[in-house]
């Protein structure tokens, strides 16, 4: 399997490339970044192609598929791409088998709520809903009028064989999913955009002056993480999932700090963010790879904070970056003196297991 992490900026787009059990090649993309990994203007302000728009042009010239889209959540850094996509490309529905989504009316419709009228604005008036929900609404809109959605309610007590490989799915739990229910109106967008960063202190302060608070987003709480096993070796990607959930489910599968999950890789919890991966999931995956998706716009994620967690926890981390150029900005003398072993890298080569 090669694993490809795009440049897209602020936000999570990676695609999985592999071969099922008769040879065929299948693709399986997560998310779609901003509206710009799609496209983007450039400083010349002419209209560039991303890192989305570059995939899927490569992917039909070689007569392949998109065989799964997964749209972990709503949030404008993970469904923007996406949209812009279907908006440009009239041709983007022939390219897509399957997509894996769950919206609000299909929540409502899971638990057969009282709320579903408000839930069932996804498929009509979308006008005084939040941005993350109106681009919800029109995911949903164009899945449905182009047969592509499977309509499958995805959350952590599901397991699943697919393509040669098994899916355990660690996040949303039916509580997070029940959360949304009936808030996909409610919750505001975060209006914080400043994103001052906490690259001034170095990891050893980080560490002496480390303080965990949880990630409360109900957004980023119904996120789809999961792990992908293929040929017995595990990735864990989780998208902008809560910590609490992923551990949660992890010791139900029998995982214990004596007993940690092994991984080849694990795609760090919202861009690095210090709410989102704390000591208790470090200590349940095994791993040495750790896999940050961020430019730094907007939030300025990763927080260096989270960088400091994973180093202290474990001294020979490598840390892959998609925007290498924030290593030298994060990073500076004293940590490396103070952790001669961890390593910051790049994800430009992609990954294989």
């Amino acid at each position: 399997m090669d694993i490809t992490i795009l440049q897209a900026f602020n936000g999570d787009s990676i695609l999985l490339s592999f071969k099922d059990k008769v040879g065929i090649s299948k693709n399986i993309l997560i998310d779609g970044g901003p509206g710009k990994t799609y496209q983007f203007k450039n400083k010349k302000g002419k209209q560039e192609a991303g890192d989305l728009q570059k995939l899927i042009e490569g992917l039909r010239v070689q007569d392949q598929f998109i065989d799964l889209l997964i749209l972990t959540h709503v949030d404008d850094d993970h469904i923007g791409g996406l949209l812009k996509w279907f908006q440009k490309d009239k041709e983007a529905k022939d390219i897509i088998k399957k997509v894996w989504f769950n919206s609000g009316q299909l929540i409502s419709e899971y638990f057969g709520d009282e709320n579903s009228e408000d839930n069932a604005l996804s498929l009509g008036d979308a006008t005084g809903l939040d941005t993350s929900i109106k681009q919800g609404v029109k995911f949903e809109k164009f899945l449905t009028e182009n047969g592509l959605w499977e309509r499958r309610l995805i959350h952590s007590s599901d397991e699943l064989e697919l393509f040669g490989f098994k899916l355990t799915f660690l996040s949303p739990s039916i509580d997070k999913l029940n959360a949304l229910l009936g808030k996909w109106d409610k919750e505001a967008p975060v209006t914080d955009t400043s994103g001052k960063n906490d690259y001034g202190w170095s990891l050893e302060k980080h560490i002496q002056k480390d303080v965990f608070k949880e990630d409360t987003s109900i957004h980023n709480g119904s996120s789809i993480g999961f792990i992908i096993e293929y040929n017995d070796k595990r990735v864990v990607f989780l998208a902008d999932a809560h910590p609490i959930q992923v551990t949660e489910r992890l010791r139900s599968l029998g995982y214990s700090e004596r007993k940690p999950l092994e991984a080849e890789f694990l795609k760090v919890s919202h861009h690095g963010s210090k709410a989102n991966t704390n000591y208790e999931l470090l200590e349940l995956i095994n791993t040495d790879n750790y896999i940050i998706s961020s430019n730094g716009d907007k939030h300025e994620l990763p927080d260096k904070q989270c960088l400091a967690r994973i180093i202290n926890h474990n001294n020979k981390a490598k840390i892959y970056f998609n925007y290498p150029e924030k290593i030298p900005l994060i990073f500076k003398d004293e940590d490396y003196d103070v952790f001669p072993d961890f390593q910051a890298l790049s994800t430009k080569n992609g990954f294989k297991i």
